[in-house]
């Protein structure tokens, strides 16, 4: 995990400007006692932020149960910052309001009012939202697609970051249900299975070996799963990468590091190919697209997994006319999300070009799953962990 320490900074001293307001308030109103008990506990907050910012993440011998407590304490710090935040953007306007007292105290009540409901917002989505997942259903339709492929099912799943659990096996086990219960002709897995070793993932190895599907699970690796969030040696990072991949192979798994595989259906074919992970950022970029296609019959209906949507915009699109259908993870919609008029938005859209649901450019398809885990911090605001059932169509010329 890494800690951009500017911002972090340019954070901590908002936040103090902040706290400083509110003791000035609080002062002018002869509120001595209360005054002098928010100067305790917001200085007790911002040491102990920083605090659990110094905790060596990158160090494979911190455990992940204290990652986990890391994660939940730095969701409480900013679950008393934003509403602070909001209540003083709103009240400070109320202090030029010298007349009618009554819209002075109204404006006042209002800050109060949002700040409360945003605190309610986070302490949902650190509690609820992301123990409650739910399942997407698309439909994709393509002339390429053999007819007897026509109606095949695929479950898409991702990111299931398994340390976020703390070994307790409830909620996944609840997905693996979910999944089970729709009964699909395939299911794939778009990676970050850990968030940064293999020893994550060992708690949970049973109820990922109940996946069940006529022809199997597909699976390929996430950035996490390459263990580059850690101080390992490159041998052990490799050692414990190769740990993960096994882990998989005993829960029935089929992994697609750069490989693939043909599937049969009713006397017709398609390919699965399975990338590893694609990146231009600060983590290394595995992937090697053309390698991964070459030999493959272009005719042939083509279904890539790439955790990293862009790769679809970067090296598929104008490059691979040959793959028809892309499924990616990773973005997890930044775990915010607002719908509004059954349209999707998220912060996630400045980040990503392709960040959530389902994207066409001609005869070529994307589907970009928002994940079921979380990283960063243990809290989903307005996205539920998904779950996405695609139904394949022949489209008829």
């Amino acid at each position: 995990m890494r800690i951009f320490w500017i911002p972090l900074l340019l954070v901590l001293c908002l936040n103090i400007a902040i706290d400083f307001f509110i003791w000035h308030e609080m002062k002018k109103r002869g509120w001595h006692v209360l005054s002098r008990l928010h100067v305790v506990l917001a200085a007790a907050s911002h040491v102990a932020i920083v605090g659990t910012l110094l905790v060596p993440f990158n160090n494979p011998a911190t455990t992940n149960h204290a990652m986990v407590n890391v994660m939940r304490l730095i969701w409480v710090y900013a679950m008393l910052a934003a509403p602070k935040l909001v209540w003083a953007i709103l009240y400070a306007p109320s202090l030029a309001l010298r007349r009618p007292q009554w819209l002075r105290r109204a404006w006042k009540g209002l800050a109060a009012a949002v700040s409360l409901i945003v605190l309610g917002l986070m302490w949902q989505g650190m509690r609820t939202t992301p123990y409650s997942h739910t399942i997407t259903e698309v439909a994709i339709a393509s002339q390429r697609l053999p007819a007897g492929f026509d109606g095949y099912s695929i479950v898409h799943f991702s990111d299931l970051h398994l340390g976020t659990y703390d070994g307790d096996t409830a909620f996944v086990a609840s997905c693996i249900d979910a999944i089970n219960q729709l009964h699909p002709d395939l299911i794939v897995f778009t990676g970050d299975l850990v968030s940064r070793t293999t020893s994550e993932a060992r708690p949970f190895q049973s109820a990922l070996s109940r996946l069940q599907a006529s022809d199997g699970v597909l699976s390929i690796m996430g950035n996490h799963d390459y263990d580059d969030y850690t101080t390992m040696t490159a041998a052990e990072r490799q050692h414990d990468h190769d740990a993960l991949c096994q882990l998989q192979a005993d829960c029935g798994w089929t992994v697609l590091n750069g490989s693939h595989t043909t599937l049969h259906h009713a006397g017709d074919s398609i390919v699965v190919v399975g990338t590893e992970n694609y990146s231009t950022g600060h983590t290394p970029n595995y992937s090697h697209l053309e390698n991964d296609l070459a030999g493959i019959d272009a005719s042939n209906y083509i279904v890539l997994l790439q955790h990293n949507p862009n790769m679809w915009h970067d090296e598929v699109l104008n490059h691979h006319p040959e793959v028809d259908l892309m499924l990616s993870g990773h973005t997890h919609a930044l775990q915010m999300m607002i719908t509004m008029g059954g349209k999707h938005y998220s912060p996630a859209q400045f980040v990503y070009p392709h960040w959530g649901g389902h994207y066409q450019q001609g005869s070529q398809h994307l589907y970009v799953n928002t994940g079921l885990g979380m990283v960063g911090v243990p809290a989903r605001i307005g996205t539920k962990p998904e779950i996405t059932l695609i139904t394949l169509k022949n489209k008829t010329p």
